[in-house]
């Protein structure tokens, strides 16, 4: 079944790679790669983490989409907190992260928006993981009931860590009146592909005609296999980090040393055309003298 998500800046069809980029200064790759992105992706995702000292994003023409940042959580000396509210916040080098806060950058930057979610890896004790989930819960209803802008829609965020209580959430989150259901927590996972799968079943299953999205998801291999078990768009910076090393998704055992950035900036976007199924935007004979030049094992 395909799917399509209306968006401000006109209709996203499905299936979807959305590349992740950053806006600022601190990763370059990022400003070189950005005027490209149009040219080779539907979409763009952003992580509110990033923009959350930001007044504005730059328009690239193509949908935004604006993650919570709840990676943070699992940040060395992050905290998460239940508030009277019973909300989840959290509190990481002087900075709190909370639903309030990541709803109202979502709606004045955002074309598609994300719940704030707390990150349920495998290490975390059954005790805590219960707790997150709940936290998440309640943050995404909140923010389904807070929401302004009615020409936002607004995914509800389900953490990977247990088949029933993700297809559980998944159902209440399409009852509730979410446009759309995210995975997170899948990464840490891959490893386990069965559960992967088993996950992905049940919240495709419990979504509906929904759409589905994965957080973290990039490698053309992995993103093949999350398809065909009905998940509709992913999200990665994966492309730009194989090239920050001088990797091809193609090839990955090979790195390519001595790069200029415009080199690096060429690697990033054969990985994003191999993600994308898109064309290069650019000459190939360049990228061929790079390799030829620049191969190491």
């Amino acid at each position: 079944m395909t799917r399509t998500l209306t968006t401000r800046k006109g209709p996203l069809h499905f299936p979807a790679f959305v590349p992740v980029t950053t806006f600022g200064e601190k990763y370059p790759l990022d400003d070189l790669i950005r005027p490209y992105l149009p040219r080779l992706a539907p979409a763009v995702m952003v992580s509110a983490y990033f923009l959350r000292d930001a007044r504005d994003a730059p328009d690239l023409g193509i949908p935004l989409f604006v993650d919570s940042g709840g990676f943070a959580s699992v940040f060395t000396n992050a905290t998460v907190t239940r508030t009277r509210a019973g909300l989840g916040v959290i509190d990481f080098q002087g900075r709190r992260i909370s639903p309030l806060d990541v709803l109202e950058l979502q709606e004045r930057v955002a074309d598609v928006a994300f719940t704030l979610d707390l990150l349920i890896p495998p290490s975390l004790s059954a005790r805590d993981a219960r707790r997150y989930h709940a936290l998440t819960r309640a943050n995404a209803l909140w923010a389904l009931n807070n929401r302004r802008r009615t020409d936002l829609p607004l995914y509800g965020v389900v953490q990977g860590w247990n088949v029933q209580a993700a297809a559980e959430l998944a159902q209440e989150y399409r009852e509730a009146g979410f446009e759309g259901i995210a995975i997170g927590g899948l990464v840490p996972r891959l490893s386990q592909l069965d559960t992967v799968d088993a996950v992905i079943q049940a919240v495709r299953t419990g979504a509906g005609a929904l759409p589905v999205h994965a957080f973290g998801i990039g490698h053309p291999d992995h993103v093949a296999r999350v398809s065909k078990l009905g998940v509709d768009s992913v999200d990665s910076s994966s492309y730009v980090k194989y090239a920050a090393a001088g990797r091809l998704y193609t090839a990955p055992q090979t790195r390519h040393a001595n790069l200029t950035p415009h080199e690096r900036l060429h690697l990033a976007l054969c990985n994003l055309a191999a993600a994308t199924g898109s064309s290069l935007p650019l000459p190939t004979t360049r990228f061929r003298t790079l390799t030829t030049r620049t191969l190491e094992h």
